[in-house]
């Protein structure tokens, strides 16, 4: 089990899964950065269960959309203090995302299975959760 990380939100994301995921093959579908207002990550992410389908793929629940926020304190502008992005491209699934308290500052971590992979250091950072599939998912029950 991950520990939960002390950001606002995460205790509704904690409540969503059950406990503090680990974004394992969740799907990064969005980093917007802007120099004024920080940046704003958004992943596709769900509970893998050990069912398997009549396919031979596991059975996924609580598809939800987490969006981490990253910015500064207003004296700051964006506050965004270093960051580094790469292989961002059609998919990006990630092995792992997670948040680690830098004494003043945050970095979000997003490592790479396939695609994206990034390191953000801000001043704040928080999280909101949002249930459901996204719109044009590959697990969206009538996608081709």
């Amino acid at each position: 089990m991950i520990e939960s990380p002390n950001i606002p939100g995460a205790s509704d994301v904690t409540s969503w899964f059950g406990d503090w995921p680990t974004f394992h093959d969740a799907e990064v579908l969005s980093i917007h950065l802007d120099r004024l207002r920080g940046c704003e990550v958004v992943i596709h992410a769900f509970n893998m269960t050990s069912e398997v389908d009549a396919a031979g793929r596991y059975v996924l629940t609580k598809h939800a959309l987490v969006t981490f926020r990253l910015e500064g304190f207003p004296q700051d502008e964006a506050g965004i203090v270093n960051t580094r992005i790469e292989g961002f491209n059609q998919q990006n699934v990630l092995s792992s995302a997670s948040i680690h308290d830098r004494s003043g500052s945050y970095e979000l971590r997003l490592e790479a299975i396939y695609g994206t992979d990034c390191s953000i250091i801000c001043n704040r950072i928080s999280v909101t959760l949002e249930p459901g599939i996204p719109t044009g998912s590959v697990y969206q029950p009538s996608h081709p």
